[in-house]
């Protein structure tokens, strides 16, 4: 997948600004809070109309405006080049060369982006939920029906938690709602242990290239929130889980909670790596993810470095360069122009005080 050009209005600091991407390397340097990370952020909106920033939709909207509007030129090997237009306001509204898209599954992994960012060593040492949407969001963008299943279980399981706060006794609405809620727990749980599984082992080969360490190898684990294990087992569970559901008013036990352990040497991650290893462990997960995301897409996701590149030694970069695709869109952003032997030719664009020459 390529991107050609975005125009951005009131997105962030940005009032205005079109930027032209007329390569397969670019570099967007300038000092800090100029507008770098808003312009990645925006390109970011394409992989599944949600910030790497926040979840919160009213930030992205410049101060004093009332809607923000994202609008690309991006083209792939499946649908050619194609105008997306994305409008963010009280709702969001996504438009494929004019024709609204009203469904969310309907847009997930049409235009595949991946970020790597300084955030994503959270990946490793951040709460449960930080892992947990990550995972849920890159699956969803490989497999729509995943999506639908998590969309399925999170519906009945907030229908199950209102019946638990309103402490009610009705049977027939509980069991309803837990078979729901089972059959849609019993895929997804499959699919994060078959997915997670090709994961790992892509991340681990990108690790041993990362660290460049013949004795490390990282290693990732599904860590499920319960025994439970089929559709029967979701449904007894809950059934004996009631009472005790009912008494802390919520569902205390479910995929809901899952989470995945990251190893390296054999010792938890987050606990006893390193503040590099943790880096280089996370940056092995994007681009396992990346590798997945082709496999899967058939297309090759822009690759997203936000102020990655600079803090990594010569050494590092090499390493880096050797684990990422020659042929894939690289838009990087720095406080510095690339260096002069970059392994990259680099177009390079200025950004100052959000408008980018």
């Amino acid at each position: 997948m390529k991107l050609n050009f975005i125009r951005l209005q009131n997105f962030r600091n940005v009032e205005f600004a079109e930027v032209k991407f007329d390569s397969n390397s670019i570099w967007i340097y300038g000092n800090n809070a100029q507008g770098k990370t808003n312009l990645l952020e925006a390109i970011g909106m394409l992989n599944a109309l949600r910030s790497f920033r926040t979840s919160a939709t009213d930030i992205l909207i410049r101060q004093g405006a009332k809607q923000a509007n994202i609008l690309v030129s991006a083209e792939s090997e499946l649908f050619g080049e194609c105008i997306v237009e994305l409008n963010l306001a009280q709702t969001k509204s996504i438009f494929i060369d004019g024709e609204k898209i009203s469904k969310l599954g309907d847009f997930l992994g049409k235009f595949p982006v991946l970020a790597i960012t300084n955030e994503d060593p959270k990946l490793l040492r951040g709460a449960p939920e930080v892992r947990r949407k990550d995972m849920d969001m890159f699956i969803s963008s490989i497999d729509s029906q995943y999506f639908e299943d998590l969309r399925r279980y999170h519906k009945a399981l907030s229908q199950r938690n209102a019946l638990l706060r309103d402490t009610s006794n009705d049977s027939q609405l509980f069991n309803a709602f837990e078979f729901e809620m089972a059959t849609s727990a019993d895929t997804v749980l499959q699919k994060r242990k078959l997915y997670l599984d090709e994961l790992a082992k892509i991340a681990t080969e990108k690790y041993a290239i990362l660290s460049a360490e013949s004795n490390e190898c990282a290693e990732i684990n599904l860590k499920p929130n319960c025994d439970a294990n089929s559709v029967q087992e979701f449904q007894q569970l809950w059934l004996k889980n009631r009472h005790s559901d009912i008494e802390k008013h919520t569902t205390q036990k479910g995929i809901h909670r899952d989470d995945y352990k990251i190893f390296i040497i054999g010792k938890d991650a987050k606990l006893y790596a390193s503040e590099g290893q943790q880096k280089s462990a996370a940056i092995a997960i994007r681009l396992a993810q990346f590798e997945m995301l082709k496999k899967y897409l058939k297309t090759e996701p822009i690759i997203l470095c936000d102020d990655i590149l600079g803090e990594l030694d010569a050494s590092r970069r090499n390493r880096f360069w050797d684990s990422t695709s020659n042929s894939a869109q690289i838009i990087a952003t720095a406080t510095e122009p690339p260096a002069t032997n970059a392994q990259r030719k680099w177009k390079t664009i200025n950004a100052i005080n959000g408008s980018f020459k």
